[in-house]
């Protein structure tokens, strides 16, 4: 899943932020098993769009980069790698606004944190549209619901022996008082 993640974000692959989500490898989780080509592959998406940008005010070595990835991967744990090459591609494309020839860790929390609330919104609609897709299932059959009542009986449940207040008898009540 790792190697197939990594791929794609080294290709032109066309990817959307829903596929992204539902078919991306956690980056946290992909750390944990392949720590460097998951560093070394996240380091070579933020390079390029860097370089890209040509910002004079930016990251100088290697350590920089080291730094910002890793503060990137706890800050933000449920990102996907493949949610890593939407950004730095949105990045390329001004998506995010000018950055006024810097980009250094501060602007891509920032950068990171937009998108988040970007894959909330798209998350949300998604959960909402799930929900319209589930009330518009059939109701029941009369079939359907005879086997339902027939197996409701065949689990031999213990009657429904409550008393006044809704309690079960069996249940003790210490803290009830004596009548």
């Amino acid at each position: 899943m790792i190697t197939r993640s990594i791929a794609i974000i080294s290709t032109r692959f066309e990817l959307t932020p829903a596929q992204a989500w539902e078919q991306g490898s956690n980056v946290r989780s992909a750390f944990k098993h392949e720590p460097k080509m998951v560093h070394l592959s996240l380091m070579a998406l933020l390079k390029d769009a860097v370089d890209y940008l040509e910002m004079n005010k930016s990251f100088r070595h290697e350590g920089d980069y080291i730094e910002a990835i890793d503060y990137l991967i706890k800050e933000f744990p449920a990102m996907k790698i493949e949610e890593w090459k939407i950004i730095c591609v949105n990045l390329k494309a001004g998506k995010y606004g000018k950055m006024y020839e810097r980009l250094k860790l501060p602007e891509l929390v920032e950068i990171f944190q937009k998108y988040e609330g970007e894959r909330a919104e798209m998350m949300e609609r998604r959960i909402k549209r799930d929900k319209v897709e589930v009330q518009e299932y059939t109701p029941l059959s009369e079939e359907q619901k005879q086997l339902w009542e027939k197996f409701k009986t065949g689990l031999d449940l213990p009657k429904n022996t409550t008393d006044e207040k809704g309690r079960w008898d069996f249940i003790p009540h210490p803290n009830t008082p004596e009548e």
